[in-house]
């Protein structure tokens, strides 16, 4: 019975591990980003070059940097995005920055700050949701 047990979560434990290595973002050169800088925020960026475990990227603001995997985030599509997401969205320049998305139009969102700064429209190509 303990043996039987056992196999079973196994095989319960072997499918959510294949699960959870599908769900891993494949990460390939070209690929527009978000990507962690130094001061722990994340900036738009695109990865240049991968290394192993290392990630080229410029940065949307001319900088170029080298991150890896932990310090990166697939940017969401617009067809996983709705009213009332959670996201960090850029505002200004390059940086991403925590609001609500409150409405979807064709070309953009428009997102409330967190900051209490104004809300504004944003390129869904400029969006991560927030898990």
């Amino acid at each position: 019975m303990k043996k039987t047990i056992l196999f079973t979560l196994v095989i319960i434990f072997s499918g959510y591990l294949f699960q959870a290595c599908n769900n891993k973002p494949e990460f390939k050169t070209g690929m527009l980003v978000a990507a962690k800088w130094t001061d722990n925020n994340y900036y738009l960026a695109t990865i240049t070059k991968i290394n192993g475990d290392k990630y080229s990227v410029d940065y949307a603001d001319g900088t170029k940097g080298e991150v890896t995997l932990a310090d990166l985030k697939v940017l969401t599509p617009k067809d996983k995005l709705k009213a009332g997401d959670k996201v960090l969205a850029v505002w200004a320049g390059a940086k991403f920055y925590s609001g609500k998305l409150i409405e979807m139009n064709e070309k953009n969102a428009i997102i409330l700050w967190d900051d209490g700064s104004a809300q504004s429209e944003v390129d869904y190509d400029k969006i991560l949701k927030m898990e």
